[in-house]
Formats: C-alpha cells, sequence, structure tokens
C-alpha cells in the first residue's frame, strides 16, 4: 500500500499496533523511550517489536536524555532516527548519530517571527521538525497561513487538527513534508480499533 504523503506515528507501544502501520505504508513508528516516563516503553517489548516488523523506519522518543544515553538505544535497538520531544542544544543535538526529529509545540500565544528564528537555528542540525498545539484542536483559517508559511521554508510533519475530513485540503494547501498521528493506547480503549487511523489512511492511500 502506498501513502500520498509521508506518515510518521507517534507512541506506538504493542506489535498489533507496529504492524498494523508497517502494513498501511507508514514510513517512522516511533516509541516512548522517556526515561522518566511511567508509561514509557520496556526494553523486552522493544525488541520483541523491532523483531517483527519491517519496511518501517523506527525512532525513539526522548526528552531529557543525554546524547550518550540516547545513542545507546539506538544502537541497541537499530533506530532510524531520533525524536526529541523539548528543545535540546544544538550542540546536544549534533552529538546523537540518529537523524533528529524535533519535536515544536505551538499554541494562540506563539509569536511567528520568534519560532521562525528558531527553527531557522535547529534547521541545520534536524531532519525535519513535528508541529504540535496544545491550543489547537483543528487546522482553519486561523492557522492555515501560518503553517503554510513554515511549510515553505522547513520540512513539517503536521501533528495535530488531521482528520479524515480535512486531510485533503491540507495536504493541497499547506504541502508539508508529511503529518504525524497517534497511536498506542490512544487508539482507542479496550479492543483494538483502528477506525480512526485507518479512515486517514484510506483518504490518503494512492489510488
Amino acid at each position: 500500500m502506498g501513502l500520498r504523503t509521508s506518515v510518521i506515528v507517534n507512541g506506538i507501544n504493542n506489535l498489533s499496533d507496529a504492524r498494523y502501520c508497517a502494513g498501511m505504508g507508514v514510513d517512522v513508528i516511533s516509541f516512548n523511550l522517556k526515561l522518566d516516563d511511567k508509561t514509557r516503553m520496556s526494553s523486552e517489548t522493544l525488541k520483541e517489536i523491532v523483531g517483527w516488523v519491517s519496511g518501517v523506519k523506527l525512532a525513539g522518543e526522548f526528552e531529557r536524555a543525554k546524547p550518550d544515553i540516547i545513542n545507546q538505544y539506538a544502537d541497541e535497538f537499530g533506530l532510524d532516527y531520533i525524536q526529541l520531544d523539548t528543545p535540546y542544544l544544538i550542540d546536544e543535538i549534533e552529538e546523537i548519530n540518529r537523524p533528529v526529529i524535533q519535536k515544536v509545540f505551538i499554541n494562540k500565544d506563539t509569536v511567528e517571527s520568534e519560532l521562525l528564528e528558531m527553527m531557522e537555528l535547529y534547521e541545520p542540525s534536524v531532519d525535519s521538525f513535528l508541529i504540535y498545539s496544545s491550543d489547537f484542536d483543528t487546522i482553519d483559517e486561523t492557522n492555515t497561513k501560518f503553517l503554510k508559511n513554515l511549510a515553505k521554508r522547513f520540512q513539517i510533519y503536521l501533528g495535530f487538527g488531521v482528520h479524515r475530513h480535512n486531510i485533503t485540503t491540507i495536504l493541497k494547501e499547506i504541502k508539508p513534508a508529511g503529518i504525524g498521528l497517534r497511536g498506542g493506547h490512544e487508539i482507542k480503549p479496550g479492543l483494538k480499533d483502528f477506525d480512526e487511523l485507518q479512515e486517514i489512511f484510506e483518504e490518503i492511500e494512492e489510488s
């Protein structure tokens, strides 16, 4: 299966989710490896997943781990990317021996010029930016122009406000490098139900 845009799925925490995403043509699946997070993935589960999935890139999500610890995880589990969910010093990023996806949060108080300045500073040292928001639930006329400007200047993945009804418009108007989705327990509680992800995948499946 081919998708019309690149897709990262964060928060994968079990083998069935990982294999489902790989089979749907997702480019990158990532795992919560934050050292001080109670919901972080165990090494045993990560080993199981790494041993059973193929055809998809693997990323580890980190927050405050030192570069040497990150590199140990990358080498031990064969991670292809490192996702940093908080800003690191440029010098620290350059010590990481995998391409870095930098998570960036925007909200209603974000000053566009300041964000652009920060992203310009980071751009030479990272592979791409994953844009999240704590304020915006959707992508509409209030933030489309802003996001379009970001997509023109940087390699960005949109990690908020994306659903089956607006994904085609977003890809056409904003033109991001791709989208970021959530997996793991956030798909749906109880029985495994991939409806939410599947609806988006169906919309962006290549005909």
